[in-house]
């Protein structure tokens, strides 16, 4: 045995690097190939993948940790306590996380792109202007009569609104 008593997790920790560097190529090919059929700028993509890097390194570090004999009792309480102060902390602004979440959505699978001429009801209001910038939490509407308004990402998503004319530059 070259490698002695830790043969077993050596081979397991370069699957699982194997397997995570694989996974991030793949993801950063999907996110480029949405890029190229979309409006979206490379701020997006930058925020996108920085995102989705940070999920992959999250469950590289759990596998891991797992094959490295940590034991299933530490992370959980690991797990649990780092979720619940997340909680905690999201608890009291809820739309952080559907905020982040709807920017994922808007990103790889909604109609809407910087460019476009939109209609979006905020809640009170309607909102009607050129989509500027897509980011983590905001868009940000370029208005005739209010200039740059931000509206959360999950108003988008739980909102009507409509595509009043689509753009064919990015902005």
């Amino acid at each position: 045995m070259p490698f002695g008593p830790h043969q077993t997790q050596m081979l397991e920790t370069a699957i699982g690097l194997g397997a995570y560097l694989l996974l991030r190529a793949s993801i950063k090919f999907l996110i480029r190939t949405t890029i190229g059929r979309s409006a979206f700028k490379a701020k997006e993509e930058k925020e996108i993948w920085r995102l989705l890097n940070l999920l992959l390194l999250l469950v590289l570090g759990i596998v891991l940790s797992a094959v490295w004999g940590v034991e299933q009792g530490e992370i959980l309480l690991f797990a649990t306590s780092v979720i619940t102060v997340l909680g905690v902390a999201f608890f009291a602004e809820m739309s952080i996380l559907s905020n982040i979440t709807a920017c994922v959505v808007l990103f790889f699978q909604h109609p809407v792109k910087i460019g476009d001429r939109i209609r979006v009801f905020d809640g009170t209001q309607w909102v009607e202007g050129e989509l500027k910038d897509i980011t983590y939490f905001f868009v940000f509407i370029r208005t005739e009569e209010r200039g740059l308004v931000s509206v959360p990402n999950a108003a988008l998503l739980k909102n009507p609104f409509i595509i009043l004319d689509q753009g064919n530059t990015p902005g």
